[in-house]
């Protein structure tokens, strides 16, 4: 596992995907919750106010703001993305975080393993193994999303590597 620049233009592309995590929210939906919150939140803290509860008020307000606040981070995470690219020499993995760093690895596509591991509690891992270095990928996939792209993985190993190459399972 080593880091390496893009693959050079003149290499012809054999296999490419791009995982991303499931967007189950936009931003235009957390604002409106935010607002319906607040529109039922407030009153009812008023009226809290108005009994002598005045604590609960301040309560009530942080929860709104912790809310808010979790929900925006979990709609950041979801712009996460795995780009997977294999060329005739590699396979190269690009990782880019929901704050926009890049991270990239590089496996020589011949000694390339594709392995799925399933764990007691029904989850899987996805990792590329070769040479005694491992990554996971697609950790945010459902465990039948991981098997696919699996699949995926080994059929263009296969292919673009003839019926005589053994590729791991």
């Amino acid at each position: 596992m080593a880091m390496t620049a893009d693959p050079l233009p003149s290499e012809e592309i054999l296999f490419e995907t791009e995982l991303r995590p499931n967007r189950s929210s936009t931003s235009r939906a957390i604002r409106r919750l935010a607002f319906i919150l607040c529109a039922v939140l407030v009153p009812a803290g008023l009226i809290f106010i108005y009994v002598g509860a005045w604590p609960v008020f301040g309560f009530l307000g942080l929860e709104l703001v912790a809310l808010i606040i979790l929900l925006n981070y979990n709609h950041r995470r979801s712009y996460m993305t795995e780009r997977i690219v294999m060329t005739a020499r590699d396979l190269t993995v690009e990782r880019i975080d929901p704050w926009g760093r890049r991270r990239q690895w590089s496996f020589q596509r011949h000694w390339l393993q594709v392995n799925v591991e399933a764990n007691s509690d029904q989850t899987s891992i996805l990792e590329l193994r070769s040479h005694g270095s491992a990554l996971t990928i697609g950790a945010f996939l459902t465990p039948a999303e991981r098997h696919e792209v699996a699949d995926n993985l080994r059929h263009a190993l296969r292919t673009v590597s003839g019926p005589c190459s053994p590729v791991a399972v």
